[in-house]
């Protein structure tokens, strides 16, 4: 994905990294991948994340295992890309830049790997997609900051054909996160028209939510983006 640019400010790094252990919990487990796995890396890297030092050190453990004996195990490269996403940010706030840019990169390259693992996964795709949008909020330089949304856009056109045929069965929660996504990508990319498809379906499919009411405010105040993503993390 090459190189980014420095965040212009740290982002929220624990609201984000639960953002991101909620979405790799809900979605399915892909099927060469038991719901063990998910369930152990889960709850040590939330414990982890939470400040618990000593479980971090063991969910990169079993994940580092993990990998050992498959390579191309898409659930430990998620989560690994996650954790280095992690450490990132807590570079950063140390105003360690380039021991950060190269964390974060190096999370970047391994989510584009678990992505080429399983390109038709809800489990690499919903992560990689919310976490470039994240960063491209903080991203100045505008030709990266449009490579990072260029891809989450990919990805959660993905997800919409994988989400597609029951998607009305996914909850308020679940439909604004992906509509919000969509719509917000497309925003950025000052794809207006385009993304007024999906403000217009928030509106419609999910009246007196705060995603209607999120997108009824990107509507009527079309000179800034509005984010409309990253609230709670029940369901996809």
């Amino acid at each position: 994905m090459g190189t980014t640019t420095y965040p212009r400010r740290r982002a929220p790094i624990l609201g984000f990294v639960a953002l991101l252990l909620g979405l790799l919990l809900a979605v399915p487990a892909v099927a060469d991948e038991p719901d063990r796995f998910q369930q152990t890396a889960g709850e040590l890297f939330y414990a982890g994340f939470a400040g618990d030092e000593e479980a971090l050190e063991r969910a990169m453990k079993y994940v580092e295992e993990t990998l050992a004996a498959d390579p191309d195990h898409p659930g430990a490269l998620v989560w690994q890309a996650t954790a280095w996403s992690y450490q990132s940010g807590a570079v950063f706030a140390q105003s360690d830049w380039e021991t950060g840019q190269a964390l974060l990169d190096k999370s970047l390259a391994q989510f584009d790997r678990a992505v080429d693992v399983a390109p038709d996964s809800l489990q690499t795709r919903t992560p990689r997609a919310s976490v470039l949008l994240s960063i491209a909020r903080h991203t100045d330089d505008a030709t990266t900051r449009n490579r990072y949304l260029e891809t989450a856009l990919e990805d959660y056109r993905k997800i919409l054909d994988l989400r597609t045929p029951a998607l009305d069965s996914l909850t308020v929660h679940g439909r604004g996160e992906l509509f919000g996504g969509l719509a917000e990508v497309l925003w950025r990319l000052e794809r207006h028209d385009d993304a007024k498809a999906y403000l217009h379906r928030m509106l419609a499919e999910l009246p007196e939510s705060k995603y209607a009411a999120l997108a009824q405010r990107q509507l009527d105040g079309p000179h800034a983006p509005v984010e409309l993503t990253c609230f709670g993390c029940e369901e996809w």
